[in-house]
């Protein structure tokens, strides 16, 4: 039999699925309220639960069951509850199995609260990264907590749902505007046969057009790329970040050499890591320190201190630095703190900070007019 309680009472439906009340107070009341889905196998814990939202006066319909199972039949059964809270340890599994190995709260389907009577910290960080957006510990403290927690978890996961339609929708037009791109450099190439039938002037246009062009390009590969970080990360690997610097500098090799300039790393530690999205990271960080550098050799130097719980990285360079008003807006990508030569910089500089933000890490730079810029971020110990 499957028990809703609504605003704290009890109520037991029939065969049909209808409510047995005739309060129609708590009728007109019950379609304002949001669905819960609770997955506890201790009634004492379920009971203090509905009496924790009761006292709040939360807007609640609570549906009870026992185990997994029930839970899964439940969801296939009723429309999406907005929040599911399950308890960690449940007799025929563990909350995680309502993820179905989910890399993302996304790709979970409803926003879920975890529930433990022990707390742990390992526990945490695995239920979060599995698709949870909350955990809690059967305290007293956080149970009371409870109401506005699934408030919060319903707020992010809504806000999460729409940062996913608008990423999907930046791809879907990012992908329209590299095929243009790509006919617009087939046009060009096809413009440059007849090169010496121009002017002077006309080829002049011809260069511009082919700059633009150029342009163009790195700025679609840059909102592509933009895109997909957020997206399902692959798994952790070993990474030795020697090796890895050593592939950046040979893939920036043109550039280098280009500017005369020099990359230098110390001595960088093996992490656990992904490996594409840590490579995007330096890589952004290292062109952005030669591409702005006028220094007559640019050097970008990066170093790491290996700290109790964080791995903290510095990226310096000798370039001429940016203004002190400018610095809270350097992570913005619709500001434009440099030359049109460098257009799309604070878009690869926006990839970093989403990167960062994935890694529950944290990035931030100073740098001075004359002085050069150093950028340091933070990733937490696996």
């Amino acid at each position: 039999m499957e028990v809703a309680y609504l605003v704290g009472k009890e109520i037991e439906k029939n065969k049909s699925g209808s409510v047995t009340t005739t309060d129609w107070i708590e009728s007109e009341v019950r379609v304002k309220k949001k669905t819960l889905l609770l997955i506890e196998d201790d009634e004492s814990h379920a009971e203090l639960i509905r009496r924790v939202f009761w006292d709040n006066r939360s807007a609640w319909e609570i549906h009870h069951v026992v185990s997994i199972s029930d839970g899964l039949k439940w969801l296939e059964e009723n429309k999406m509850p907005n929040l599911v809270i399950a308890n960690y340890l449940l007799p025929d599994g563990t909350g995680l199995d309502l993820t179905k190995e989910a890399m993302s709260a996304e790709e979970v389907g409803f926003p879920l609260i975890l529930l433990t009577g022990i707390g742990s910290e390992q526990l945490a960080v695995h239920s979060l990264k599995s698709g949870a957006m909350d955990y809690v510990v059967k305290n007293s403290e956080e149970l009371r907590e409870l109401p506005w927690r699934a408030e919060r978890a319903i707020r992010d996961w809504k806000n999460l749902i729409r940062r996913k339609r608008v990423e999907d929708e930046l791809e879907i037009y990012a992908k329209e505007l590299e095929r243009t791109t790509h006919d617009l450099e087939d046009f060009t190439h096809l413009m440059e046969n007849y090169a010496d039938k121009l002017d002077d002037v006309g080829r002049g246009h011809l260069a511009g057009m082919r700059k633009a062009t150029e342009r163009t390009a790195e700025l679609t590969e840059t909102l592509l790329m933009l895109s997909r970080v957020g997206r399902k990360f692959i798994e952790l690997e070993k990474v030795n970040l020697n090796e890895l610097l050593d592939e950046i500098s040979n893939d920036l090799s043109v550039l280098i050499e280009g500017r005369g300039g020099e990359v230098i790393a110390g001595k960088l530690p093996t992490i656990s890591t992904q490996r594409v999205w840590m490579k995007e990271l330096l890589i952004n960080l290292i062109d952005n320190g030669l591409k702005f550098n006028l220094a007559e050799k640019p050097i970008v130097e990066v170093s790491c201190e290996v700290q109790e719980k964080d791995y903290l990285f510095k990226v310096n360079d000798n370039g001429s630095g940016v203004k002190e008003k400018d610095l809270s807006s350097i992570f913005i990508p619709s500001e434009r703190l440099f030359p049109q030569d460098y257009e799309g910089t604070s878009l690869r500089l926006t990839i970093c900070k989403k990167i960062l933000d994935k890694f529950g890490g944290n990035i931030w730079m100073e740098s001075r007019l004359g002085e050069g810029t150093t950028f340091y971020f933070s990733i937490p110990k696996k």
